[in-house]
């Protein structure tokens, strides 16, 4: 039981039982997850209702934060090494600012713009 600001006694109940997803939920929602919270609100908000009831809202967006931050360890190798960076500097201004538009864009795709169940 927990004690709110009014001096009610709460029960306290768990969103899952599923240990895995326990530890997910002690993580924040990053930066993924929240973007796609805002498409969702913005492009399918009627889905939101069911996620919320089957207890899905708070997972999904840990869940594409986790898969993003993979996603994104993949894609910059892969980047790297198929476009060495540049020595000097305004090119490697250049470089650097197409590798992040280029990964973001992609995670975006592939992750964050998708209805996930």
């Amino acid at each position: 039981m927990k004690l709110n600001p009014t001096g009610q006694y709460l029960t306290e109940m768990q969103y899952t039982d599923n240990p895995q997803k326990q530890a997910l939920l002690r993580r924040p929602i990053g930066r993924w997850g929240r973007l796609w919270q805002e498409w969702m609100k913005t492009e399918h908000p009627t889905e939101i209702a069911v996620l919320v009831m089957t207890a899905r809202w708070q997972i999904i967006p840990r869940e594409i934060d986790r898969q993003a931050e993979n996603r994104w360890t993949e894609l910059d190798e892969q980047y790297r090494r198929e476009n060495p960076r540049p020595t000097a500097f305004l090119e490697m201004q250049e470089w650097e600012k197409n590798r992040l538009l280029t990964l973001e864009h992609i995670i975006m795709e592939e992750i964050v713009f998708r209805i996930h169940s």
